[in-house]
């Protein structure tokens, strides 16, 4: 996990629990932010939906708001088809249009007071000062799309998705899996309105 501020600082996932404690960062994970252009691959995309599933079928839901970006038209028509979009609305997850979206700060942060100290962690490649909000004061993590999920899911930056348990709906103690990820469509890539318009 990379960040906050930079995506030169950089935490084993293993340490990342004592680092946010220790530098004070706040731990409440206020968005999980997945896609854009980078990392939303198809695979990308299957192994983050892998965890949303398990998250369905273990009683769980996001605890931190959760938005997907798909990369591409292309990317979304696939992913839709083959019921991945689906995946993650069912736990909450919202799919935004295929842009850059979130990652230039083109979204509508959902905040009490837009300069308050917070976290955010995405699967972007940017992590700057107020790049994904306008505020200097969100912290803003990097990881990967299927760790996003995992923390968006448990909504708290001290989870570890390789170690820790989550209470479900059920009062029930459960565990993440590891994320699976299909590397090309079985099917392969579809898309009904590429964007081009002949001459």
């Amino acid at each position: 996990i990379n960040g906050p501020f930079t995506p030169d600082l950089a935490w084993p996932l293993s340490k990342f629990a004592a680092a946010v404690k220790k530098n004070k960062y706040p731990a409440k994970l206020e968005v999980g932010l997945i896609g854009s252009c980078t990392n939303s691959s198809y695979e990308d995309l299957t192994r983050a939906a892998s965890v949303a599933r398990q998250a369905k079928e273990k009683n769980l839901e996001v605890k931190s708001e959760f938005t997907i970006t798909p990369g591409s038209e292309q990317i979304r028509y696939t992913a839709d088809r083959d019921g991945l979009l689906n995946d993650f609305s069912e736990i909450g997850g919202v799919v935004l249009a295929n842009a850059c979206g979130p990652c230039i700060g083109q979204w509508s942060r959902h905040m009490d007071d837009a300069k308050r100290s917070n976290s955010i962690m995405t699967s972007f490649n940017r992590n700057f000062t107020s790049r994904n909000d306008g505020n200097p004061n969100t912290h803003a993590f990097v990881a990967s799309p299927e760790i996003v999920t995992a923390f968006a899911i448990a909504g708290d930056l001290t989870f570890n998705p390789k170690k820790s348990v989550l209470v479900n709906r059920n009062g029930e103690t459960v565990k993440l899996d590891p994320p699976k990820g299909i590397e090309l469509p079985k099917a392969g890539f579809a898309v009904e309105d590429a964007g081009y318009i002949a001459p």
